[in-house]
């Protein structure tokens, strides 16, 4: 028996599974809305299962431990401390408030839900497009799973891309979110279970107690145990590794398959409980890019390219049947971010882009409704060949990592909609319309302005230029909120000069 045998047999029960939850589902996907949101008739901890399932797909389990493999300790401090504590920061501060705005003008996306808000639906329509960006992502998780698949499976690199691709798009084509939360949360708990075993994987590593262990790392390389890591590309000082990454963390639940995952609640009173399960989820999975390091230490195959490292670990370190049992985990795991992300882009494409342009004319709402479903529909469609061809460049012709390509794309997203829902938020009575637009159009262009022309030496991480656009947006939209308050209460205490005139004589 071949020892991919196993391995191909986990995933045809998984992939029936699946395909069998996606089919009961799409029953109920047969509106827009049932489509975007679901029934909302799932309970608040599986929500939070399916947010968890989410926000760590094959950058988590795949990409990220082969930066920390690269980069040492710095890179697990950045990546796994600093960013989830932004992260869980970020979701404690915005759901519920998104929640409740999100109920009021009885939205489906972030999009919509900054439009209507600010009573424009021209931010709509840009924001749909800003979310475009996304489809970086998109191609991380692709890249990551293929090149699991072509280890574990033993299959060629086109082959490997059409299984993920064609696999995913197809059931998620067929269920929409109703199917959404149902198979995240299978996934999330085989997720769980694949955690615990990498993590177990190299408990040998600290035989020796924590003190040996430091030493073996200090041995590694110059700043391979140290919190900052002068030599490599991401990790140089403290500015980097804790700041950036932190307030990363805190913008980053602004994407739109996360925080829109509040809108798939029932009450407010879910709240408390979808983010308590989703949180202690996200810490145990964001441990696992201590993997790396087990790699750097107990790998026979030296000098790995960080896409390559968790596949290479997986195949060496452990028998067929693990080999299988940790490749589903994987697998789960960038198919349940794919999922969300599938899922919002295909419902900001018809939502917002396409219903506020103006291109679809119908007799009435209800017909429109169809005709918008559909386009949900066709959008998953062309989007697969657009991710295949990105998918396979990023193969044939890598950088340091994909990594680099997904987080400049979705950084450039979280950039230009962190101030327009903090604001959306918290700020009270009206925001000036213009001032949401030049903030976010300004975040994008300090984003891609820095990273592309080169501006600093940090240039070339894309938390740093992210973070600036962030910073400077933010402030930029809280002052002119001020001053233009200021001014509309100067203007209101201005009174019009009343002249007496006296009858003439």
């Amino acid at each position: 028996m071949p020892d991919t045998f196993l391995a191909w047999a986990f995933f045809g029960a998984y992939a029936l599974v699946i395909i069998g939850v996606a089919w009961f589902n799409s029953r109920k996907s047969t509106t827009l809305q049932s489509f975007s949101i679901g029934a909302r008739d799932a309970g608040p901890m599986f929500v939070g299962l399916s947010l968890a399932a989410n926000m760590t797909s094959a950058a988590t389990f795949v990409i990220n431990p082969g930066l920390v493999y690269a980069y040492g300790w710095a890179g697990f401090l950045g990546y796994s401390i600093a960013t989830p504590l932004g992260i869980f920061l970020g979701l404690s501060i915005l759901s519920k408030a998104f929640r409740r705005v999100g109920d009021k003008y009885a939205v489906i996306t972030v999009p919509q839900w900054i439009g209507s808000r600010f009573g424009d639906k021209r931010l709509t329509v840009y924001l749909s497009l800003v979310s475009m960006f996304q489809i970086t992502f998109l191609v991380l998780i692709v890249v990551g799973l293929s090149v699991v698949m072509t280890n574990v499976f033993r299959i060629g690199t086109i082959p490997a891309l059409c299984i993920v691709i064609g696999f995913t798009f197809t059931y998620m084509f067929f269920g929409g979110a109703s199917a959404h939360i149902w198979t995240n949360t299978i996934q999330a708990v085989i997720k769980i279970g694949v955690a615990i075993i990498l993590l177990l994987s190299g408990i040998e590593v600290f035989g020796g107690g924590i003190g040996a262990l430091w030493e073996r790392l200090a041995a590694v390389a110059p700043h391979y145990a140290s919190p900052v890591n002068p030599d490599s590309k991401l990790f140089r000082d403290y500015f980097e590794v804790v700041f950036c990454n932190f307030v990363i963390g805190v913008a980053i639940v602004t994407q739109p398959h996360i925080i829109s995952k509040s809108l798939f609640l029932r009450s407010e009173r879910d709240v408390n409980t979808y983010l308590a399960t989703a949180i202690a989820a996200e810490v145990l999975f964001f441990s696992v890019l201590f993997v790396g390091i087990y790699a750097r230490l107990l790998l026979t195959t030296p000098g790995l390219p960080p896409d390559r490292v968790i596949s290479t670990y997986i195949v060496e370190r452990f028998s067929p049947f693990l080999r299988s049992v940790i490749m589903l985990g994987i697998l789960a795991s960038g198919f349940s971010t794919m999922e969300g992300i599938l899922l919002s882009l295909s419902s900001i494409f018809s939502n917002d882009f396409i219903r506020n342009t103006g291109w679809l004319r119908a007799a009435d709402e209800a017909a429109l409704k169809a005709k918008l479903f559909r386009f949900s529909r066709a959008f998953i469609v062309v989007l697969a060949p657009v991710t295949f061809i990105l998918a396979y460049n990023q193969i044939i012709n890598p950088s340091l990592s994909v990594a680099i390509f997904a987080q400049n794309g979705v950084y450039a997203l979280i950039a230009a909609t962190f101030a327009p829902i903090l604001y959306g938020v918290f700020a009270k009575g009206h925001v000036p319309r213009h001032l949401v637009f030049a903030s976010s159009a300004v975040a994008l262009l300090i984003h891609l302005g820095m990273y592309y022309g080169g501006i600093t030496v940090y240039h070339n991480n894309p938390a740093v230029p992210a973070t600036c656009g962030i910073l400077v947006s933010t402030a930029m939209l809280g002052l002119g909120i001020r001053f233009s308050r200021q001014f509309s209460t100067q203007q209101a205490d201005v009174s019009p000069l009343s002249t007496t005139h006296s009858p003439t004589t």
